[in-house]
């Protein structure tokens, strides 16, 4: 008897239905991937500087407002250097600088606010600095220089004065170096003293390497400026340290090694 033919029918299978599924994985894992390696940028981010990568150069642009802060501070406080804690200033002092504050960066006369001189200290001095808001005494002991309204909390300007300001005194700046130690920016400079006036001013007698050597025509340095490069090794840095806050840089101290 003759047997019949057994005919199998392969299943053909779906390729289509395969190489979905494998695109389907590839694009998990690409998902699954992208999430990762999102999240690892992430808290790379959160993690603050090392030390070793954090900058220690100041910018020109840094070392310029600098400079010219120190101008500011040099016109009011020379005499007070070094100034280990800003607040042990002499607080005349303290209220004149706040008076040359306002008239530079603000452009501000005759007319100053109690309020407007605290936001120059803190654009200019660490917190905790403070001052004791009195009328600013005219150095020969005659009518106050600014007079201070009590009710309305502002400075005037005493005009009958017939004599002058007071005692001045020049200063020049040489930048020598700085650095940044964390979030504090330290400039090193030499700062030279001249053209000393007390009621009157006399002849021009040089530059000296402090204001009391200056006012006593003592231990002169050098004759001109074109002599600087030739005494500068011999001369006493002056290290006025900063803390900074956002835009601000406040002075934390002034030192001097000689």
């Amino acid at each position: 008897m003759n047997e019949r033919t057994k005919i199998v029918y392969k299943v053909k299978k779906s390729t289509g239905k395969t190489v979905t599924i494998v695109i389907l994985v590839l694009l998990l894992l690409l998902s699954l991937g992208y999430i990762g390696y999102f999240e690892y940028m992430k808290k790379q981010d959160e993690k603050p500087l090392k030390k070793d990568g954090a900058r220690k150069e100041m910018y020109y642009s840094e070392v310029d407002q600098l400079l010219f802060q120190i101008e500011l501070y040099n016109e009011v406080f020379k005499s007070e250097y070094p100034i280990l804690d800003i607040n042990k200033i002499e607080n005349q002092l303290k209220l004149q600088f706040g008076i040359l504050a306002l008239k530079r960066d603000e452009n501000i006369n005759n007319y100053y606010k109690i309020e407007d001189l605290k936001e120059m200290y803190h654009n200019y001095f660490i917190s905790g600095f403070q001052a004791i808001y009195e009328d600013i005494e005219c150095h020969v002991g005659d009518d106050a220089l600014y007079k201070l309204n009590n009710e309305s909390k502002t400075y005037t300007s005493v005009d009958t004065h017939e004599h002058g300001g007071g005692p001045s005194m020049d200063t020049d700046i040489y930048f020598v170096s700085s650095k940044i130690d964390g979030n504090h920016y330290i400039i090193n400079t030499h700062i030279l003293y001249s053209n000393y006036c007390g009621d009157t001013c006399g002849p021009f007698s040089g530059y000296y390497s402090s204001y009391q050597n200056c006012i006593h025509s003592k231990n002169l340095v050098m004759n001109t400026k074109r002599q600087y490069h030739e005494i500068k090794d011999n001369l006493p840095i002056t290290t006025f340290t900063f803390i900074k806050d956002r835009n601000h840089f406040l002075l934390e101290s002034v030192q001097i090694k000689n």
